[in-house]
């Protein structure tokens, strides 16, 4: 078991090793987006199923409270209100749950962070076609092969394709991701913060 334990880190060590060698330039366009959108006053809306929604809910508090430092909140909206998502859903609409709230929220100049690891998440594509509809912006974290989300995308949106098949470590990955996203941000609000 042991043993085991130790080729699923060295997995992850090596997703992640992969991920910053060779996509660091899109990190930084993702980090880069996120911060003409903050620089707009604009807002940023995340969404994600299961874990990947888990990393957008870990994103949204480190955005709204605080990520290393204390500074002011910016304006990260986690859709998935339980007691909206299970309305919608209890109706029969559950590729609905996270269109309907950007109905009625989202505004031109809006970025919606899509988080999915497979791409196929009927739910994310609606979502990302109302803020699309809406004249605002994708910024997509999904797995290697992309899905129909990443051929739903535009020029204008961003779609970082996360290397790796397997779920857990594309998760593993999209938090990576949106954790150097919480320092590249706050470095530009805020200044470089190194002890």
């Amino acid at each position: 078991m042991q043993n085991h334990i130790i080729r699923l880190a060295t997995d992850s060590l090596n997703t992640i090793s992969q991920l910053a060698e060779g996509n660091a330039a899109d990190i930084e366009r993702v980090a880069q987006a996120l911060v003409e959108t903050l620089m707009q006053d604009q807002r940023i809306f995340c969404c994600g199923n299961g874990a990947s929604a888990g990393n957008a809910q870990s994103f949204a508090s480190k955005m709204g409270n605080r990520f290393e430092r204390e500074r002011p909140a910016f304006p990260v909206i986690l859709l998935g209100d339980i007691a909206v998502t299970t309305a919608i859903a209890a109706d029969g609409c559950f590729q609905d749950v996270y269109a309907r709230p950007l109905q009625a929220l989202a505004r031109p100049g809006d970025v919606l962070l899509a988080l999915s690891a497979s791409g196929n998440a009927t739910n994310i594509m609606q979502a990302a076609r109302v803020m699309q509809g809406c004249g605002g912006r994708v910024v997509a974290l999904t797995g290697e092969d992309g899905g129909e989300l990443g051929r739903l995308l535009r020029p204008e949106d961003i779609h970082l394709r996360l290397p790796g098949n397997s779920s857990p470590r594309v998760h593993e990955a999209q938090l990576f991701v949106l954790n150097c996203c919480c320092d590249l941000i706050d470095r530009e609000f805020f200044g470089a913060n190194d002890v």
